[in-house]
């Protein structure tokens, strides 16, 4: 239905109705948002990344071919203008170093988790994203909470679909490990 929509609504802005622009920035401006942020890592960066993406999108709304899903197109825009603001910034961005994990160890990670009431394992499961990569949350991100497909992500991030198949294993092995260490950290406090 989505997609029908973005059809009605891209070519009554083409005619003209620069009014109907506002359907796209309220239904995708959440997550572009979150995948701003989780590449900028700064919520100021992160709200002009996703301005400034909506006005190349507007701007750009006429060489949209219809290739992918409109949602795809905008998501690859709001990724390239975050992954540029980044550079802009000459920010490096640091990954801890994650030692293997040790799979005998999921069932205490499951355990922990199932202690934690649902607001905690919001934090601590967003603290644990932070520390990846941005390419790496944004892949999750979008995998996980938007529910894209391996193709729109691989479209939206600019990799083969194997490669983002190959960063969401390590992308979840590195969270694994994460969550691990942190819950390990509850635990010692309580």
């Amino acid at each position: 239905m989505t997609n029908q929509q973005d059809k009605l609504y891209r070519e009554r802005v083409l005619k003209g109705d620069v009014d109907a622009f506002s359907y796209f920035v309220d239904t995708y401006q959440n997550l572009a948002f979150t995948i701003a942020l989780r590449i900028t890592n700064n919520r100021e960066e992160a709200e002009d990344t996703v301005q400034e993406a909506f006005l190349k999108c507007f701007h750009s709304l006429h060489s949209f071919k219809g290739d992918s899903k409109f949602s795809t197109w905008f998501y690859r825009i709001v990724y390239r203008k975050a992954l540029d603001k980044v550079r802009k910034n000459s920010r490096q961005v640091f990954t801890e170093e994650i030692s293997e994990v040790d799979y005998q160890l999921i069932d205490e990670v499951d355990d922990a988790l199932e202690i934690l009431d649902k607001k905690e394992k919001k934090i601590i499961l967003n603290k644990a994203i932070q520390k990846l990569h941005p390419e790496e949350q944004t892949i999750i991100s979008l995998y996980y909470f938007e529910d894209l497909a391996i193709k729109e992500i691989a479209t939206v991030i600019g990799i083969s679909e194997s490669n983002i198949k190959i960063k969401l294993f390590r992308a979840r092995k590195q969270l694994f490990a994460l969550l691990q260490g942190d819950l390990k950290l509850i635990n010692r406090t309580e």
